[in-house]
């Protein structure tokens, strides 16, 4: 079942002007619920701005952009923007920087109480959020936000999106800034909520050894247009001409070319580190040598 259908979208910034910029050029691209989809890509290849017009934060210029039943490029009626906040919820780089509200559950609460809800919808929401995220109700709910650790405050702004219980998640560079262990605390909260809250998720990143440990499909933005739109295993056999995009590759891909190259050839899709460390416990088992 398609989730977001993306048409010939053509994005082009300060138009007609000396510092016109073509942002997007004819990019097509669908995004089916249950997709853990990745988007890599330097930076200035499109990529953010791509994601801003899947919940309206950018009108769609040229094309057609349909998210669920709204269509919006359609000029009558106009699209109901305040429904597709809601279906599609946005966690930006550094989320914690909106945080504003001096207890942690006002500021989840922000969301629900615009939606005019109930009280007791409003906490039933509030508390689910906070336990989807990690964070006990009780213990949390009258701190302050800015008192927390990033990776906490983190948690809030993503328990405040989830709060208006979207359909899709995106999030956008959801690690940056943090230590290696608040990094791995996001991941795996992400991997959570995939299996729990969103079924659907789009995350941006620039780490690519981090975004191949969860998401099964990756589009790679490069020059305003997509390149590639593939599974994870099979990307990376296209790993020279990412290369000559500017992108990274996997370690663990790196390792296991080198190893090929040299005649060791591994089995299975090598990816991640875990990948690479069971392919070589298995090719030592059956008496191979490194």
């Amino acid at each position: 079942m398609q989730n977001i259908e993306i048409k010939n979208l053509t994005h082009v910034y300060s138009k007609k002007t000396p510092y016109e910029k073509v942002a997007l050029k004819d990019v097509t691209l669908t995004i089916n619920e249950g997709d853990f989809l990745g988007i890599i890509g330097h930076t200035g290849s499109g990529k953010s701005t791509f994601i801003q017009h899947l919940n309206g934060l950018i009108k769609p210029q040229q094309g057609e952009v349909k998210v669920f039943d709204i269509n919006l490029t359609q000029k009558k009626p106009k699209p109901d923007f305040r429904k597709l906040r809601q279906e599609v919820g946005m966690v930006f780089q550094y989320p914690e920087y909106q945080l504003f509200a001096d207890t942690v559950e006002k500021d989840i609460a922000f969301g629900p109480k615009n939606l005019k809800l109930s009280k007791e919808e409003i906490n039933t929401r509030v508390r689910h959020a906070m336990q989807a995220v990690g964070l006990d109700y009780d213990y949390y709910k009258d701190r302050s936000p800015f008192d927390l650790s990033g990776g906490q405050k983190r948690r809030v702004a993503i328990a405040g999106v989830l709060a208006m219980m979207p359909k899709v998640l995106i999030l956008d560079e959801p690690t940056a800034g943090l230590d290696p262990i608040g990094k791995k605390q996001i991941l795996n909260l992400i991997k959570s909520l995939k299996n729990t809250i969103t079924p659907t998720i789009v995350v941006i990143s620039h780490d690519i050894n981090e975004i191949t440990q969860y998401c099964t499909r990756l589009v790679v933005f490069n020059n305003a247009k997509v390149a590639f739109d593939l599974p994870v295993n099979e990307l990376f056999n296209h790993s020279e001409e990412l290369l000559a995009m500017g992108l990274d590759i996997p370690l663990a891909v790196k390792v296991n070319n080198h190893l090929k190259a040299n005649g060791i050839k591994l089995e299975g899709d090598i990816i991640t580190p875990q990948d690479l460390i069971s392919a070589i416990v298995k090719y030592k088992n059956n008496g191979g040598e490194l």
